[in-house]
């Protein structure tokens, strides 16, 4: 087990209990800079003043080079994380759709073009019918629409 303390302005304002870890494998350089060790049997209260502590405190050790990380392989989406993207667009365009068909219903100017409407209309139906229509890619969304259809 090992506890460390960390600084802010002179300061221990959190203590962390790395268990079998050494603080590098857990938290990202800079944020272990902040990071004092608190020997075994040491007492440390948090809003203490590091000048209090120092003289039972250790610095953290440099970080001990690691062995590196295979590279993340890029996985395809499954088919259900496709689908659940495809319901999340059309849930997500869906305001549009009703916005333009109330604007209709109380006659008053439309937001939405009338291409724009078109646009959007087929952009919906193509995902509707993706995955399942043959195509591997995403359906592209109407540039003004933005690259995630929302």
């Amino acid at each position: 087990m090992a506890l460390y303390a960390r600084v802010e302005n002179g300061i221990a304002v959190e203590l962390i209990d790395t268990g079998d870890y050494a603080i590098t494998q857990l938290y990202a350089p800079s944020f272990v800079e902040s990071m004092v060790r608190v020997p075994e049997g040491a007492e440390v209260e948090i809003g203490a003043p590091v000048g209090d502590i120092r003289q039972a405190v250790e610095p953290v050790p440099a970080p001990v080079a690691s062995v590196p990380a295979a590279p993340a392989v890029a996985q395809e989406p499954s088919r259900a994380q496709e689908k659940a993207w495809r319901e999340s667009v059309l849930t997500d365009t869906q305001w549009l759709m009703a916005r333009h068909r109330d604007e209709q219903e109380l006659g008053r100017a439309p937001t939405l073009a009338a291409p724009q409407y078109l646009a959007l209309l087929q952009y919906r139906q193509a995902l509707r019918d993706w995955p399942g229509s043959g195509a591997t890619l995403r359906p592209a969304a109407p540039p003004w629409l933005g690259a995630d259809g929302i």
